[in-house]
């Protein structure tokens, strides 16, 4: 599937929040010309126009495209276009005051660009890895590291990636004896590079206190099944073996859905070690879905009432493919499959954590979802998280954290959003990463 990268820089990463739909051409409002819409945004709300010549019906030559969602302004492109594509010299730009210029081959940068944030105080001329901004600072830069595990990616676990078939996992290893490992598991639909970038001040103060980071190319499933599971086991094994790191030294975490990863990986390895190539010693989840049950319904509202009906699609079908049906046809399965179940006495899952130090986040921000995403508590993921360590501290967990970093989160680009990594304080996780791994 081809997608841009180009949706990041503008906080509309596609995650459990979002979506990404295939290329399509799409009639500019202003003209009969037609552009490609792209995977830039959701194809539901996205309309754009195109002020320049037309060559066979689609945009071609010099000029501006002009996105909106929902009829608001959202981005910018002025510069080469080719058959209703970003290609050649351009800029992008959001009404925020970022700024992206460069090579653009089919949308995407291509090669050395310069990057420009809404902070004056956050110039960057960019470094790029395949397309994508690294936005980690030059001293750590020397010592990041993308490992090829495998070349057949045949089950489509990492996508947005223009059809590459690499697996890789980035590995940050500071010089000098090593204390621990962070793992950082990218949401949905998100690059590592992206991951990276956003969560770069965990990066970096992991380094510093002399711990690794290792992130890893799994964003395309909602669950954590046999190919997933086998890819992390691949990841941590290739890992520990390379840079000799110790296996009982990992701290499981994730966005989104890579929260859930972080958390089930964690469950799995307790349950039965035979499973996972390491027992992790703690983990955290960063706005992540614990109760797929629950999850499915919501989904199944959002298909009836909301306009947007490509996510909750995506989702509902990726449900159906792997876990095998419904939460009515299937329930045993949605237990296994999620972190926490609500409607299981033992919690589910969440029983296999009762000795493990656990931390979820969350910015819970309703009235920014209701005004921003017509969400209310019930499809916010909340309530299940809140349940979820209810439930541990009440059986004992007396590590199990819920930390709501209220009004914290923002993307990349400066654009608030809840459903972000920046709601993750990183100086106070390292120092509890530390705590644990002492």
């Amino acid at each position: 599937m081809k997608a841009s990268i180009l949706l990041i820089f503008f906080g509309l990463t596609v995650n459990l929040h979002g979506q990404t739909v295939n290329d399509r051409l799409i009639k500019a409002n202003n003209s009969d010309c037609f552009v490609m819409a792209q995977n830039f945004f959701p194809i539901d709300s996205l309309s754009v126009s195109w002020n320049g010549p037309c060559k066979n019906q689609k945009a071609n030559g010099n000029g501006t495209l002009t996105y909106f969602l929902s009829k608001q302004e959202v981005a910018t492109y002025t510069g080469a276009v080719l058959n209703g594509s970003p290609n050649g010299i351009g800029k992008f730009s959001s009404p925020n005051g970022f700024k992206w210029e460069g090579q653009f081959v089919n949308g995407v940068l291509n090669g050395t660009g310069k990057v420009i944030f809404p902070d004056p105080a956050k110039k960057l001329v960019g470094h790029f890895s395949d397309g994508e901004i690294l936005n980690v600072d030059p001293t750590y830069r020397t010592y990041l590291k993308k490992n090829i595990i495998s070349t057949n990616d045949s089950t489509r676990l990492y996508e947005n990636d223009r059809n590459q078939n690499d697996l890789f996992y980035y590995s940050l290893i500071p010089p000098g004896k090593i204390k621990g490992v962070i793992v950082l598991f990218p949401g949905t639909w998100d690059r590592v590079e992206y991951t990276i970038s956003s969560a770069k001040m965990i990066c970096q103060k992991a380094f510093d206190n002399s711990i690794a980071v290792i992130s890893i190319s799994i964003n395309q499933r909602l669950t954590l099944h046999e190919d997933a599971l086998g890819t992390i086991n691949l990841a941590f094994r290739d890992a520990i073996s390379k840079y000799r790191l110790t296996s009982n030294k990992f701290i499981l975490g994730g966005f989104s859905m890579g929260g859930l990863f972080s958390l089930r990986y964690t469950e799995m390895a307790k349950a039965d070690s035979s499973k996972t190539a390491v027992i992790p010693v703690a983990a955290f989840s960063v706005d992540g879905p614990t109760d797929l049950e629950k999850m499915y319904g919501s989904f199944e509202r959002a298909l009836e009432r909301s306009p947007n009906k490509t996510e909750p699609t995506y989702a509902l079908n990726e449900f159906r493919t792997f876990i095998g049906g419904t939460p009515k046809t299937h329930p045993e399965k949605y237990v296994y499959y999620s972190v926490f179940s609500n409607s299981q006495n033992d919690g589910g899952n969440a029983k296999y954590l009762l000795h493990t130090p656990i931390r979820i986040y969350n910015d819970v921000d309703v009235r920014w979802w209701l005004e921003n995403r017509n969400t209310d508590l019930y499809g916010m993921n909340a309530l299940d998280q809140s349940a979820m360590i209810n439930y541990l501290k009440r059986s004992g967990n007396k590590e199990a954290v819920f930390i709501n970093a209220f009004g914290k989160g923002y993307r990349l680009d400066g654009t608030r959003h809840p459903h972000s990594w920046s709601i993750v304080d990183a100086e106070d996780l390292i120092q509890w990463a530390l705590k644990i791994l002492k």
